[in-house]
């Protein structure tokens, strides 16, 4: 139950961070707006971010839970590996290493995220610590940027894409290859991702349980 309460708290204070930065330019506003009869009319104004339901709060908070289950495993990395998890691309400060399914299913399952995040750790088994993990998404871009009918609100959770992706046979992923020069190098290229989005299950992040990137991750 204290795990549930904290990724409800932790989730609440991602919609807050992103209410707050939406809203700036509204309280901005505010605090040069005429007072009338001598009230402060500015001090009702309230952040105007995407709002979120405490069902979708709940929900959300299930969903994670359910994923925290199914990953508890792959703390061990030997074990994600022999899953069929693999180490795609470089070492990034605030994201880790992602290791990548190699024959996932299609369609999303939060019982059954495509990626896990480690980061390098020497003292947990395999030298690497289970830190989150990540999820794909194929799905039509809506009028806000954001795929439609995401399965996490969107109050909490601001999905990406990645645009002109190689990986080489090692599984590096070089910067600013052509596809000609990536074919030319036995690679695979990909002009635009799926949608992505982090999830900082493992290891709290203190931009938001669904930040883009975990400064606490090395």
């Amino acid at each position: 139950m204290k795990a549930q309460w904290g990724l409800m708290i932790a989730l609440a204070a991602s919609s807050l961070v992103l209410a707050q930065s939406q809203g700036m330019a509204i309280n901005e506003a505010a605090d040069h707006a005429p007072h009338h009869g001598g009230m402060d009319m500015g001090m009702h104004e309230h952040a105007t971010g995407v709002p979120v339901s405490y069902a979708e709060l709940k929900d959300t908070v299930a969903e994670l839970e359910t994923a925290r289950r199914a990953t508890d495993k792959y703390h061990d990395v030997r074990v994600a590996e022999a899953d069929g998890y693999r180490a795609i691309g470089p070492d990034v400060p605030g994201m880790g290493i992602h290791y990548v399914l190699q024959h996932g299913e299609r369609g999303f399952a939060v019982d059954r995220p495509p990626i896990l995040l480690y980061e390098k750790d020497a003292n947990v088994p395999g030298g690497m610590a289970l830190v989150g993990v990540s999820y794909l998404l194929v799905a039509a871009e809506g009028e806000d940027g954001q795929p439609v009918n995401a399965p996490f609100p969107k109050a909490l959770a601001k999905w990406h894409r990645h645009e002109n992706i190689c990986v080489l046979p090692d599984r590096s992923t070089p910067k600013d290859l052509t596809a000609e020069q990536c074919t030319a190098r036995g690679g695979h290229f990909t002009a635009e991702t799926q949608w992505m989005v982090h999830a900082w299950i493992w290891n709290d992040s203190p931009l938001g349980v669904f930040s883009p990137m975990n400064p606490t991750v090395q």
